[in-house]
């Protein structure tokens, strides 16, 4: 009778390895195909260039109606930087304000997002920069994905 359990839970364990690495296969060959068949998010294909404040207005006025608007889109805004940082998950990022901000500003920023720190070592707080980055959503700031410094 031991037997018999043994080689059952024996199959049992057998099946569940084999369906996770059936499973883990496909996910990857799923993985792999949506990564062809998608377009780069490097590469705009068309950048609306906005300014900072209206663009923030937008979003101050009706968060729904600019999330629907700038959805998937590209865009290219010049602001001041707040701050140089990472999130908690070592992500670097920019927190912008509009250029004409005062010294106390307290309304909504903008966060951009890079892949890479060093492509923020050479900046500093208070400078005017003008970016480029593919809108994601708005939670306490507006989020900007995949950022670069515009030349």
């Amino acid at each position: 009778m031991k037997k018999k359990i043994l080689i059952g839970v024996g199959i049992v364990f057998l099946l569940l390895i084999i369906l996770i690495v059936i499973g883990g296969s496909t996910e990857k060959q799923n993985t792999q195909n949506n990564q062809q068949n998608q377009p780069s998010n490097q590469q705009p294909q068309e950048v609306l260039s906005v300014s900072t404040e209206s663009f923030i207005a937008e979003f101050d006025n009706n968060q729904l109606a600019a999330e629907e608007k700038y959805a998937d889109k590209w865009i290219e805004f010049t602001a001041r930087i707040k701050n140089i940082s990472e999130d908690i998950l070592g992500t670097p990022f920019l927190s912008l304000e509009p250029v004409n901000a005062g010294e106390y500003y307290f309304g909504t920023s903008i966060q951009c997002m890079f892949k890479e720190k060093s492509e923020l070592t050479s900046l500093s707080n208070g400078q005017t920069v003008t970016l480029q980055g593919k809108f994601r959503t708005q939670s306490f700031n507006i989020l900007i994905e995949n950022c670069k410094v515009a030349q």
